[in-house]
């Protein structure tokens, strides 16, 4: 019974989520077939450009303003794919279908991505599902908290965790649109919104014990591909193209990203506006096809477009009235901006029902934080209320990576050796680049900071804003 319940718990999870939607959810954008004369030096999509210097210039510059909104979270997930999936000489390279596991704790050095956790050890892995649905098998556990967050190629998650199948585990297969087969009995069968899939597996540890159980579950959850396949050595449909600056090395893996995966329906319109941009024309994107005046205007909206999105990163989320932002991740819609802004931040963005969390970049008078100019005080008069664990985590706002210290300590949490509670039942926490307290310290940079307060399966009154957290307050000039 109570696994019967647990799958009625992954319908229902699935169904409103944006990765497990149904196969029409995403529309798939046709490769069209490779034109008998070669493209000329006038670039992609010629009959669509005006015929004007300036007018060619404006509209290359405002599509490329406009595709670099719409993809950039997909090519921050690309760049990843592609050092696991496809670059040989990467220290991260796995081949499809192989999981990467992190054997410790995140610290100030992690690479994979910004913005780390340290509250779970990680685990990286690619799904192709062109080749075939591919099934994922999880034990049974009594871990605290787990979760194989499923990322589509444009950022939209899901979660297999102790919130969607419980701590009984099971196995499920993920398939790829139009699928028509027929599933193992016991077998789930998750329907994937894009056939190229991000896992990112989160495994609660702190202590040294529950490390070693942390790295016991990684080892036994097992990604098992379609028989006949071998994604090691198996050629690609499309020639992977290789990341880089600027917007040529854009345009070059959205393409890509767009030819293999498709987009989600009702974007057909949007994306064919792309195609002046080299962008699923003719033939896969060629950055040597463009001219230098084409060149020029598409490094211009795609440089516009960057700056955009940067500015906007210290405003992300809602505002609570303290200083902090609520930020509801991972559900995106056609909010585009929204969605580059939070993957600029750093991937694997999950959603609030997992993981609700709160950032500031200021103190409550709305100066920004740093740790040259002030010591700070979070004062929390009640922590959050949670059914797993919390965190407060400090990160350098220059480098957006956890801050090094000679303490290690990278977060305050309920699990914090030593960490003073007051009769009252509050916390207070001390942010600061000396240190002049003995308890509760969260180191901080001689420099610009920002904070996150994460909370691990959250209770109702975290999600409905009963709870919230208070303004940061400074304490006096820095020592």
């Amino acid at each position: 019974m109570r696994q019967k319940h647990h799958r009625r718990l992954l319908r229902a999870a699935l169904a409103v989520a944006p990765l497990c939607c149904a196969t029409a959810g995403y529309s798939q954008i046709p490769s069209f077939a490779a034109p008998e004369a070669p493209v000329t030096a006038a670039g992609y999509g010629a009959d669509l450009l005006p015929k004007d210097v300036e007018g060619r210039a404006d509209l290359l510059r405002t599509t490329a303003f406009d595709a670099t909104i719409y993809g950039m979270a997909a090519y921050l997930q690309y760049e990843q794919l592609y050092r696991q999936v496809f670059d040989r000489h990467s220290p991260m390279f796995t081949g499809f279908s192989r999981f990467a596991h992190e054997r410790d704790l995140a610290g100030p050095d992690y690479a994979t991505f910004k913005v780390p956790n340290t509250d779970t050890l990680y685990s990286n892995a690619w799904i192709d599902l062109t080749r075939g649905p591919v099934e994922i098998q999880i034990p049974a556990t009594q871990l605290k908290y787990f979760t194989l967050n499923i990322f589509d190629i444009f950022g939209n998650p899901s979660n297999l965790s102790n919130r969607t199948v419980g701590k009984e585990g099971g196995r499920f297969l993920l398939v790829p649109r139009g699928w028509q087969g027929t599933a193992a009995e016991g077998v789930t069968v998750y329907h994937a919104a894009t056939p190229q899939l991000w896992i990112l597996m989160r495994v609660f540890a702190q202590s040294e014990k529950e490390v070693r159980v942390a790295r016991a579950f990684q080892d036994a959850v097992r990604i098992i591909p379609p028989a006949d396949d071998a994604a090691e050595t198996k050629e690609p449909m499309i020639a992977p193209p290789l990341p880089g600056a600027g917007a040529t090395a854009f345009l070059g893996a959205l393409d890509y990203i767009l030819r293999i995966n498709g987009c989600q329906a009702g974007e057909e319109a949007l994306v064919s506006r792309f195609r002046p941009l080299g962008i699923l024309a003719d033939r896969p994107f060629d950055a040597a096809s463009l001219d230098q005046a084409a060149r020029i205007a598409i490094e211009a909206g795609y440089a516009e477009a960057l700056a955009l999105i940067t500015k906007s990163r210290s405003r992300l989320g809602e505002p609570t009235g303290t200083g902090w932002m609520k930020v509801n991740k991972g559900i995106y819609g056609y909010n585009y901006l929204r969605r580059s802004v939070i993957n600029m931040a750093g991937l694997g963005a999950n959603v609030r029902e997992e993981n609700a969390s709160y950032t500031t970049f200021v103190d409550g008078s709305g100066a920004p934080l740093d740790g040259a100019i002030s010591r700070y005080t979070l004062r929390l008069q009640t922590p959050p209320p949670v059914n797993g664990f919390w965190s407060v985590t400090l990160y350098d706002a220059k480098t957006f990576a956890l801050y090094p210290n000679p303490l290690r300590r990278y977060l305050v949490s309920d699990r914090t050796k030593g960490l003073r509670v007051a009769p009252d039942g509050s916390v207070r926490i001390h942010l600061q680049h000396a240190r002049s307290v003995k308890e509760n310290w969260l180191p901080a940079p001689a420099g610009p900071f920002f904070v996150v307060i994460r909370a691990y399966s959250p209770k109702p009154e975290m999600l409905n804003g009963q709870w919230l957290p208070p303004a940061i307050a400074a304490d006096g000039t820095a020592k």
